[in-house]
């Protein structure tokens, strides 16, 4: 997209297993009204910083407001969420998205309160400590030391907290197996109950593993489809991914929002930026 300028910032390697990417995106130009910008659930938690402009985010019918200057996590999300921001006006922003298999290191409350909603910052961490980090971050000169600033208060939280090899074992299984995994097999592997593992990705991760699952084979077979939308449907590509057309459309629009042939004829560079890069 030619309004939109995006890059990538290189995590500290401290916090290198838990932040899968950071991107900066501005803007100096209007965006067209055409532009969806549907975001789609892929499993990782986002930590928000606007330094230009504000963002109003619609996720499951819930609006929540970003100001400038101010930190917010954007928790998990299992439904389409829509980036509202002013069409007409420069932002920048800062998006620092977090490895769904280690995210719960960083963040100090159970991660289901965090899902489909977009959270300040202060309400995790304390009112005193955050607003003086805003306050340094806002003063730094350019995105990357704003990020910097971020990732170092982001270290004394991961250095405070333990690491839980079962779950990570559980969520990188899914992982790697892009999604289709049979839980029950899993459980047996983890020793531990079905039960149990629901509890434990509910707390750690936001969803139960049988919604991350369904996430993390939906983004596969979203990304395959960016690479080229007509061929893929028309190919019948679905099916490297689902059982079925009815279950690979019923999945598209639990995330999307829409059906996969009608999202093909819509606009959604915002949205499918950071997939083409």
């Amino acid at each position: 997209m030619k309004t939109l300028a995006i890059r990538r910032l290189p995590p500290s390697p401290v916090l290198n297993e838990c932040i899968k990417d950071i991107w900066v995106f501005e803007s100096r130009e209007k965006l067209g009204e055409e532009e969806l910008r549907i975001i789609a659930p892929n499993g990782s938690v986002k930590l928000l910083l606007y330094y230009e402009g504000h963002l109003k985010g619609q996720v499951g019918g819930r609006v929540f407001r970003v100001p400038e200057h101010r930190l917010y996590v954007a928790g998990v999300t299992d439904c389409p969420a829509i980036a509202d921001f002013h069409r007409d006006e420069p932002f920048g922003c800062i998006s620092i998205e977090l490895n769904p298999v280690a995210a719960y290191r960083l963040l100090p409350v159970p991660q289901h309160e965090l899902r489909n909603a977009i959270v300040p910052f202060v309400e995790l961490f304390g009112t005193s400590a955050v607003r003086n980090l805003e306050e340094q971050i806002h003063l730094a000169s350019n995105p990357a030391h704003k990020a910097a600033l971020l990732q170092e208060y982001l270290t004394g939280v991961f250095f405070r907290t333990e690491r839980d090899a079962t779950f990570e074992y559980g969520a990188g299984a899914i992982l790697n197996a892009h999604g289709p995994i049979r839980l029950a097999a899993l459980s047996r592997d983890m020793g531990h109950s079905e039960r149990w593992l629901r509890a434990r990705f509910t707390e750690r991760l936001g969803v139960s593993p049988k919604t991350f699952a369904s996430i993390v084979r939906f983004q596969s077979c979203f990304r395959a489809l960016l690479r080229d939308k007509r061929g893929f449907l028309q190919g019948g590509h679905y099916y490297n991914h689902y059982y079925d057309q009815a279950h690979f459309i019923k999945e598209f629009k639990r995330f999307m929002g829409h059906s996969p042939s009608r999202y093909t004829a819509l606009q959604n560079e915002v949205g499918e930026i950071i997939y083409r890069l």
